[in-house]
Parts: structure tokens; sequence; C-alpha cells
């Protein structure tokens, strides 16, 4: 077991890490940016990368106790399993950030995040200060 969940979770936070710095810092900084989300301005990045390794070994983990004792464990399941686990991520990034900060253009947050839709044709404008 020990060697699975060391592969999966090495697989997960490597694919994890290029995707989601690529996401956040190359294609779609100034999309976030304009969320006025994500706004350190030096990310920490093992700090990240972190997190990434620590989701890896959970997912791992689980998803090895939930196949154990099924004799034959099937593609359709690992994708079930992903796409349950993607809704549990979406919940807690995008749906909680949205409750607890503040978040410019929150529709727009919800409805076009690059996470849940890729329909980012329209701009968003940067929102005025109140100052």
């Amino acid at each position: 077991m020990l060697k699975k969940v060391i592969l999966a979770s090495s697989g997960y936070s490597l694919i994890t890490f290029v995707h989601g710095f690529t996401w956040h810092l190359v294609f779609f900084k100034q999309v976030y940016e304009t969320f006025g989300v994500y706004n350190r301005a030096n990310p920490i990045i093992p700090i990240g990368f972190a997190s990434m390794v620590i989701q890896g070994v959970v997912l791992a983990v689980l998803y090895h106790r939930q196949v154990k004792e099924i004799p034959a464990p099937s593609f359709k399941m690992a994708i079930e399993f992903n796409l349950l686990m993607g809704l549990f991520f979406t919940s807690g990034t995008v749906l909680a950030l949205a409750a607890k900060a503040e978040i410019h253009h929150l529709s727009a947050w919800l409805w076009r995040n690059p996470s849940l839709n890729s329909d980012l044709r329209q701009p968003l404008s940067t929102p005025r200060s109140n100052n």
C-alpha cells in the first residue's frame, strides 16, 4: 500500500502543481487580480506545494481504502471518485472563499471563475475604490 500511496500522491502533487502554477500565475493571473483574490505579491510556493502533497496523500489513502475490498476496481470507479473529490475541492475553494473573502465581482467569481467556467471572453472592469 505504501508504494501505491507514494506514487499516487507524487503524481497528484506534480500534476496539480504544474496546473495550479500555470493556471493562477500565468494564464489567468490578470483575471484573479481583477477579482481581488490571490493578491500576495510573492506567493509562498512551498506552502502551496505542501498543501498539494497533503491533498495527494489523503486522496491516495481514501481511494485505496475505497477499492481494497473490491475484487476488480474499474476505471469508472476511479472517474467517479475523481468527480466526487473535485466537487469537494470546488466547494472548499470557490464557494467557501466567496463566503469569507471580499471578492470584487462576486457574481463573476461564482459564474465565470476559470475553475468552474472557461467563458472569460467578457472583460471585467476593475472595481472603484470607495475612498
